[in-house]
């Protein structure tokens, strides 16, 4: 019979251990919510501003702020980071080259369509890398995953014909078809899906710093917006505080999300946080309801579910399967280990 004091120690290890074990996850829960409301902020400010200043123009803040940011991280962390290869160094200028691809198309979406349907079309994104897996990386092609594309090619359909209901003010509205939105959004989520594959195959290196690529996206996004806005030449000076304050708040909240977002994952599994960082289409939603006293169309917020839907169970059947493969692995290594120390164990008796 064990002492009393042995039996209290253990049960109060057991719920340290369970109570820092929930502290970890609610962190990582909370983060990637921060991460999710800091991305349907920056949807609804590019949708505010759009009526102020020209694309380009806004590019150019949203960039240079965000540039801005991104390099005071890099002096204050300073992080250790020297490329292994010459592959690596081109994967680092490819991962920020898809990302600067990602934000112009999808903040051309939100001009043309409006911040809520343009967040919910780049989550068919999961859907979009696991179809980029199977041809960069050769991943197997499931059956879940062809019905999860179905579902989510049914979601943007419905949004798209929802949008010869819906009328909007924007310049660009008025310039461009709806349809050139639902385009511009489904680029830019597969430039994205393309940068999470980029992501992955950067994580293999030990010397890779998730810092790097995003000061590798916000450098070349700034020469980008930079060379459109001369281009164009769309260069303006804000003259209220208000439309100061907007124009910021555009690199501001992209850089928020992206910090939140990262230290999400090192709190929590990405399958969780890639899950609730979809609450970002219906915050932009009820964003666009409150500041822009949008009619909320049932044919697109139907769409949008079946987005969400296909995003999540997406995400969820990998990260079933991934637990699975992990579990036969583990196995196969303890069944390994009992055949190599059977003889030894015979021997000995």
């Amino acid at each position: 019979m064990e002492p009393y004091g042995e039996t209290d120690g253990q049960i109060s290890n057991l719920l340290h251990t369970k109570a820092k074990q929930f502290c970890v996850g609610f962190i990582g829960i909370l983060f990637a919510v921060l991460s999710a409301a800091w991305s349907s902020a920056e949807d609804v400010i590019l949708y505010a501003v759009s009526d102020l200043f020209q694309p380009t123009l806004i590019f150019v803040w949203n960039a240079v702020v965000a540039l801005c940011l991104t390099v005071i991280s890099v002096l204050v962390i300073r992080p250790k980071w020297r490329p292994e290869s010459y592959r690596q160094a081109l994967l680092t200028v490819a991962y920020g080259t898809v990302n600067c691809l990602t934000q112009i198309n999808l903040s051309l979406a939100i001009f043309i369509i409006g911040p809520g349907n343009a967040s919910a079309l780049i989550f068919t994104m999961p859907v979009m890398s696991v179809f980029l897996s199977v041809l960069i990386l050769g991943s197997r092609l499931r059956m879940s995953d062809i019905f999860f594309a179905v579902c989510s090619c049914g979601g943007v359909a419905m949004i798209s014909l929802s949008l010869e209901e819906e009328v909007h003010q924007s310049d660009l509205q008025r310039v461009l078809p709806s349809f050139t939105g639902v385009i511009f959004a489904t680029v830019s989520s597969v430039s994205f899906a393309s940068s999470l594959i980029l992501g992955s195959m950067l994580n293999r290196y030990e010397t890779a710093h998730p810092l790097i690529n995003v000061l590798s996206y916000s450098a070349q996004y700034s020469i980008v917006a930079c060379v459109l806005c001369a281009s164009f030449n769309h260069w303006a000076l804000p003259t209220t505080v208000e439309s100061l304050l907007l124009l910021t708040g555009t690199g501001i909240t992209t850089m928020a999300g992206v910090g939140s977002g990262y230290l999400a994952v090192g709190w929590k599994d990405p399958t969780t946080v890639s899950i609730i960082l979809s609450l970002e289409v219906p915050m932009t939603y009820v964003g666009q309801l409150i500041f822009f006293n949008f009619a909320l169309s049932w044919l697109a917020l139907s769409g949008s579910l079946l987005i969400l839907i296909s995003a999540v169970g997406s995400l969820l059947y990998e990260d079933q399967e991934t637990h699975a493969e992990r579990e036969a692995i583990s196995e196969d290594h303890g069944e390994q280990d009992i055949a190599e120390n059977l003889p030894m164990l015979k021997q000995g008796n």
